[in-house]
């Protein structure tokens, strides 16, 4: 008996494949849309990616700069001409960290009682001065070499008060101004000052909700220090009053602009001139002053500049609130990065300085930051200072790098889809091997990361290498796209893709596009 070859299905009857790009998110973490009409170029999932304005970049690694021995508290820097000195404060002690070491530094402060601190650098004919104050301990000035203990006898010496009240200290109109502790009650010293006899100046009565004072800052409406700057007192129960003028104890030169009611802020540092405005960090969302003055409390959430990730930070911030949190803006890499200050989650917020675009940086734990050096550096809860974008690992620990994008449906309402293949199209010097797949059905549960498998070379040239793996203009920058089977099946798609680092060396690698192909299936009902 012959075996017949078994017949081929016409070729009318196969579902014909067809192809979506999914772009990369340069929106950033989205997490306020409804996820069934979501716009493209949005996350689920962002961590440890940084959003630019063509892609995503995969964050780079840490390193250990220097040990304190003990959690870091807060970190500050002093620059005068060509000199940047840095610190960080432990709760007992001052620690110079400008230069990286394997071994913990000799303390520059010590006597201390809290390590959470204030400072002020200030200007006057006589140099570049550091203050900083924590409301337990004296305050301390720095000139540059020398750290001075001031109280009413020291040279130079502040009178009037007892500097170890002081628990916020900031600058306005050239005059530096100090937050009496649990108090609604300020002092200020004279123009051009670091010394001398402070006059008080009293918000009892303006803030209608009670509570205290907790920090002073100023607000310049032109990017600058200029003559329309205003003086801004934010309460600890979410109260902001705003002055004109330049001297608090003359009625003619000194006047209330208004109080304004924005949801309680969420430390002394969680704050950040941006352009023209203030933003400020409250339990809500961070808020632009010039939307507090403008808008009811209740719609201030939608109007704040981290709307998109609303859910997000109100979880954060109800639940990690307990430590101040703190902006720092890093712009030689056009970010701005916010701490979360906690010992049991790793977690800090990252946004794109032009674009406004969220992510989250995770396995860091991150207490308080400072720029110096051209590099951001943060204090963990370890005892040790770090530098962020310094390596290939978290300091010798392997971290991943994963997007979960927003469901579509791939232009086909309504119709049941398979995945067949999905490819991810990176650019940069280093080669990676990326676990890319799909989610189906609004599934947002990442899948196991890979393992840590990356390489960063010249890249292979162009017209001696497979198609898509050939580096333009020389060893710089290469293309990668190599195409993953899915075979999922659901009527919305979503694409992932993760990368895990764990080298030497920084990864230089940014994800553009996702491309999948797919069949159109029955009609879901």
């Amino acid at each position: 008996m012959r075996v017949r070859p078994k017949k081929s299905a016409p070729a009318e009857s196969m579902p014909e494949a067809q192809a979506f790009s999914f772009p990369a998110p340069i929106r950033g973490l989205i997490l306020n849309e409804n996820i069934a009409m979501a716009s493209q170029g949005g996350a689920a999932v962002l961590d440890n990616w940084i959003c630019t304005t063509t892609g995503i970049r995969a964050r780079a690694g840490t390193s250990p700069h220097i040990p304190l021995g003990g959690k870091v508290r807060s970190m500050f820097a002093y620059r005068s001409g060509g000199v940047e000195v840095a610190f960080a404060a432990r709760t007992a002690a001052i620690y110079p960290i400008t230069a990286s070491s394997l071994t913990e530094p000799t303390a520059a402060v010590t006597g201390q009682t809290s390590g959470y601190y204030s400072t002020e650098q200030f200007g006057t004919a006589g140099g570049d001065f550091l203050y900083a104050v924590n409301g337990s301990d004296k305050a301390r000035l720095f000139n540059g070499t020398t750290w001075t203990q001031i109280d009413g006898t020291s040279t130079p010496a502040i009178t009037g008060a007892d500097t170890e009240n002081f628990s916020h200290v900031w600058s306005f109109a050239s005059r530096l101004f100090f937050v009496k502790k649990n108090s609604t009650m300020c002092y200020y010293l004279p123009v051009d000052s670091i010394a001398g006899a402070v006059s008080e100046f009293s918000l009892a009565g303006i803030f209608k909700r009670g509570g205290n004072l907790l920090y002073g800052a100023t607000w310049s409406l032109d990017a600058g220090d200029g003559l329309d700057d205003k003086c801004v007192f934010v309460s600890d129960q979410g109260e902001v009053a705003i002055y004109e003028g330049t001297n608090p104890g003359d009625a003619a030169a000194w006047s209330k602009a208004g109080v304004y009611s924005i949801t309680p802020p969420l430390g002394r540092k969680a704050k950040m001139q941006a352009g023209g405005d203030l933003l400020i960090a409250t339990q809500t969302g961070l808020v632009p002053i010039s939307q507090a003055i403008s808008r009811d409390i209740a719609a201030l959430e939608m109007s704040s500049v981290s709307k998109n990730i609303t859910p997000l930070w109100q979880s954060q911030a109800f639940a990690l609130s307990a430590v101040g949190w703190e902006i720092e803006k890093w712009p030689t890499e056009n970010v701005m990065v916010i701490t979360q200050p906690s010992d049991t989650e790793d977690t800090c917020l990252v946004a794109n300085l032009q674009t406004g675009a969220w992510s989250k940086f995770t396995g860091l734990n991150v207490q308080c930051l400072v720029q110096f050096d051209n590099s951001l550096f943060f204090g963990g809860a370890d005892g040790t200072v770090y530098r962020f974008e310094s390596s290939g690992s978290d300091s010798g620990t392997a971290y991943t790098a994963a997007y979960l994008g927003k469901s579509e449906e791939l232009g086909v309402s309504g119709m049941q889809k398979t995945v067949a293949q999905v490819r991810a199209k990176f650019r940069g010097k280093t080669k990676v091997k990326p676990l890319v797949t799909a989610k189906t059905d609004y599934n947002e549960n990442l899948s196991s990361p890979p393992n840590a498998s990356t390489e960063v070379g010249a890249g292979a040239i162009w017209g001696a290498s497979k198609w898509g793996e050939a580096t333009w203009g020389g060893a710089t920058v290469s293309t990668q796209a190599v195409w993953s089977a899915v075979g999922r099946t659901g009527f919305a798609v979503a694409p992932e893709v993760q990368v895990t680092f764990g080298g030497v060396a920084k990864p230089d690698v940014e994800l553009v596009a996702i491309d999948a192909t797919f069949h159109v299936g029955a009609l879901v009902t």
